[in-house]
């Protein structure tokens, strides 16, 4: 069964762009414009992972972020930040908000699918040895 994968970002040509790179990669895509929307859909659809843009209208990727880490619901769900801004590469920050990882845009595609994969892996619970 294929990992699914929310992506939240505000700019469509990123998202939709992002989304292939993912489904290329052999991921199930789920994807929304907004953090509100984003985080309904955490709690709805349950993804393996979660890729969100800080930089959203109305609520941050850094708030939802936090909504997630602090429910311990979907606490489990690892969530990538990226950004063009500069907070995303203070490690104090991304702590702060209990984010997996962070990568700042712009990135190539094979680092964003690597780390993906990274995280899947360190998060996917390994069956027991028979």
């Amino acid at each position: 069964m294929k990992p699914t994968i929310l992506i939240v970002d505000d700019e469509t040509s990123f998202l939709d762009i992002l989304q292939i790179i993912l489904q290329r990669a052999g991921y199930k895509t789920i994807v929304t414009t907004n953090g509100k929307e984003g985080l309904n859909l955490i709690y709805q659809q349950k993804p393996d992972l979660v890729v969100l843009d800080d930089m959203l209208p109305g609520i941050s990727g850094a708030d939802v972020c936090m909504a997630v880490k602090n429910d311990a619901s979907i606490s489990h769900i690892p969530v990538i930040l990226y950004s063009a801004g500069p907070r995303i590469r203070e490690r104090d920050f991304i702590r702060q908000i209990g984010a997996t990882a962070a990568i700042s845009k712009p990135f190539k595609p094979k680092d964003v699918v690597q780390m993906i994969g990274n995280v899947l892996m360190n998060a996917m619970p390994v069956a027991a040895a028979v």
